[in-house]
């Protein structure tokens, strides 16, 4: 395995655990998170009942939470995938690269907030910028030989 796919595997790792670590943050602390969020929503929504701010809330404090364990969750099986020498995943993390972008930006909008805000927002962006890291690595040069590498020994092997 080339430098810059150890290199990459330890960089979507980190990416996971940073990623992980505020989603754990943002969990624990839901009762403040989601207090502050009632808050705010009511404040730029005044014409709404409690019980809506309260259900939109709930709904996009989980919809948050969610979105960024399921695309780390989505990008793990595809890393399996790519370290199984299957050079296709790489080009499969793309869209899922801009799908994370995506579940960042919305999740530092309404989980970065209040106490929690800098660390929760610290982590969700490192582990973007980790990741999109992680990506080019595995489309430098050096990795691309060695994903072709095992086609080509077997085609070899045919002969």
């Amino acid at each position: 395995m080339p430098g810059a796919v150890r290199s990459a595997r330890a960089l979507w790792v980190l990416s996971f655990v940073l990623s992980g670590g505020a989603v754990l943050i943002a969990f624990l602390a839901r009762d403040t998170l989601i207090a502050d969020l009632t808050e705010t929503l009511g404040r730029l929504a005044p014409g709404y009942e409690q019980t809506e701010v309260d259900s939109m809330v709930r709904l996009i404090y989980w919809a948050s939470i969610v979105g960024l364990a399921l695309v780390v969750a989505i990008e793990a099986v595809l890393l399996g995938s790519l370290l199984g020498r299957r050079g296709g995943a790489r080009w499969w993390q793309l869209p899922v690269l801009a799908l994370h972008t995506g579940v960042v930006l919305v999740a530092s909008a309404f989980l970065a907030i209040g106490d929690w805000a800098v660390a929760i927002q610290l982590l969700i962006l490192a582990g973007l910028a980790l990741a999109v890291v992680a990506w080019v690595l595995c489309v430098v040069p050096s990795a691309n030989r060695w994903f072709r590498m095992k086609d080509e020994a077997q085609v070899a092997a045919l002969d």
